[in-house]
């Protein structure tokens, strides 16, 4: 009785709903997870349809949020003085203080400070609570499928699988169009994705 009643116990945590919140940014919408958490990442990658091997940019308050936790090169430092809080998001080498089920293959994690009031407050109340954990920032869209620029559109894409986000934020529509994704590890900046701001 004993070893069944710890085994249900064990599913019921296996089951567990994770936090998953959906919510504007300056571009497009974003659903955000506790970055460090890994259940609650393979949660979301259920919910997106993706890989968990693909990872997702981390939404933070500040540089300071960004330096403690990864490498900072100097042209990184020369974008973010220039473009953030904005539409641009830094692909970093991490630090080693970074859990390792966070880190992408080639040793990075991305960045985003949003210049959406929204977000920005949802951002530093989150961080507050979490002790500095980021949350996540990946498109809130079915992987494969284009993202949309309400809510309501959103969980319209979702399905039956809307009923895992947990919180919605509606900060009204968006552009849909993303953020532009720049690589930037000791000397090699590469762009990886074109998007609001130009070449």
């Amino acid at each position: 009785m004993k070893h069944c009643l710890e085994k249900a116990l064990q599913v019921v945590h296996r089951r567990r709903v994770s936090e998953i919140i959906l919510y504007p940014t300056e571009t497009v919408y974003g659903l955000g997870v506790h970055a460090f958490d890994a259940e609650a990442w393979r949660d979301l990658c259920v919910l997106k349809g993706r890989s968990e091997a693909q990872r997702a940019s981390w939404l933070v308050r500040d540089m300071s949020d960004i330096e403690r936790l990864a490498v900072v090169a100097p042209a990184a430092r020369e974008l973010a003085q220039q473009y953030l809080p904005g539409p641009l998001t830094l692909v970093l080498q991490a630090k080693d203080t970074v859990p390792a089920h966070c880190v992408a293959a080639d040793g990075t994690v991305s960045f985003r400070i949003s210049s959406d009031g929204v977000a920005a407050a949802l951002i530093a109340d989150y961080m507050e609570r979490s002790g500095g954990v980021p949350l996540t920032c990946t498109s809130a869209n079915v992987h494969g499928l284009p993202p949309q620029t309400t809510p309501t559109e959103i969980l319209l894409q979702f399905g039956d699988r809307a009923t895992m986000i947990t919180q919605v934020i509606d900060g009204g529509k968006r552009s849909g169009q993303a953020s532009t994704v720049v690589r930037c590890v000791g000397e090699d900046v590469s762009i990886l994705r074109q998007g609001v701001i130009a070449v």
